[in-house]
């Protein structure tokens, strides 16, 4: 990689993924949306089950077990980390901001960097640009980017087109400032006239909560139910936007990084579904092999389905990763893409809590 805005002082040191215990499989449905339409879906999402976050666990819960693995595999004490990303958008409360809560669990120095984000599936890309961005200033030397998401708590279960696709998951990203560096790279693009696309509409404050008003079931035209406290998507507007924007920017990057199709090694793309990541892989002309699809057995896990793919696939140490794309799409609409070196990445086998 060539040019100014390159990023060349910072390494991704390791990353752990965790799931829930609890898994739905789409076959439990069939009763409430008939075995018809399960198969159908099943066979264009390429998804079996969901994972299911605990009633009393929040997306801050299993980032902090994430995060605890990371500490432990790296040797890192908590005192070492002077910067702490919270990526979600399902945190603990409105206010206060979930990482300052995080911050006192994990016991990391009361002067450390502290701060949100509220992003969708573009999300983990932007988080691993503002990790960098800390490392690159000078002011931290290890920052810790948690990045998880319970969808399900927002999910009703009267609506088909998400109960059977989202599911919970979190991850826990070390990126530290490095003697031995991995550059990188990255790619933006927003729409923000699409961002009824993807909505929770009721709970902030351009609609707050009302009894009787934002909690009344209602139906759509495709017999999907939901109330206005629920999570919305059109999902025709995304696949649109993914299958448009996600290969524009990929194409921007490489000829930005001078890297071919054939030297990337990896192209890990956000697990929407099967039918999405297929069409990206068309229009790119790249090997399947090199993109693969892994939400079968936990959905669709927005963000965290780029580092869930990783540890999945990839545990250890994989020098051949040396020329990786990862590219998020959707919330916002927002995409981004990023050129990342993951050879020297301590990649953590996905666990469960």
């Amino acid at each position: 990689m060539d040019g100014e805005r390159v990023l060349s002082k910072a390494r991704i040191v390791a990353l752990s993924t965790v799931i829930p215990e609890k898994k739905l499989s789409l076959q439990e449905l069939a009763e409430l949306y008939g075995d018809d339409y399960i198969e159908r879906i099943t066979k264009s999402t390429g998804i079996k089950e969901v994972t299911v976050a605990a009633e009393d666990k929040t997306s801050a819960d299993y980032c902090y077990e994430a995060a605890l693995k990371v500490l432990k595999e790296t040797g890192l004490s908590p005192s070492d980390i002077d910067g702490l990303i919270f990526l979600s958008e399902t945190p603990d409360y409105i206010i206060p901001n979930t990482a300052a809560i995080l911050q006192e669990r994990l016991g990391l120095p009361t002067n450390s960097v502290n701060f949100d984000m509220r992003l969708g599936c573009a999300g983990y890309v932007y988080g691993l640009f503002q990790a960098s961005m800390m490392i690159e200033c000078g002011y931290c030397k290890n920052v810790l980017f948690l990045a998880g998401d319970t969808m399900s708590k927002y999910t009703n279960v009267h609506d088909r087109s998400l109960k059977m696709v989202l599911g919970d998951a979190a991850s826990a990203t070390l990126i530290s400032r490095s003697d031995n560096p991995t550059p990188s790279m990255y790619n933006f693009f927003v729409d923000g006239s699409g961002a009824n696309s993807i909505i929770i509409p009721a709970g902030g404050c351009r609609m707050p909560i009302k009894h009787g008003v934002t909690d009344v079931l209602e139906y759509d035209a495709d017999g999907n139910g939901r109330t206005l406290e629920n999570v919305c998507m059109n999902g025709m507007d995304v696949m649109v936007f993914a299958i448009n924007q996600a290969p524009k920017l990929i194409n921007g990057l490489l000829e930005s990084t001078g890297w071919s199709k054939d030297d990337v090694g990896l192209f890990a793309l956000h697990q929407a579904n099967k039918i999405i990541v297929d069409r990206i892989v068309k229009v790119l002309k790249i090997d399947k092999d090199k993109a693969p699809f892994n939400i079968e057995d936990t959905g669709n896990c927005g963000f965290v389905s780029i580092p869930l793919l990783l540890s999945t696939y990839y545990s250890g140490i994989n020098s051949d990763l040396n020329k990786v794309i990862a590219c998020g799409f959707g919330t916002g609409l927002i995409a981004a893409a990023a050129a990342l070196d993951l050879s020297q990445t301590n990649i953590i086998k996905t666990f469960s809590v």
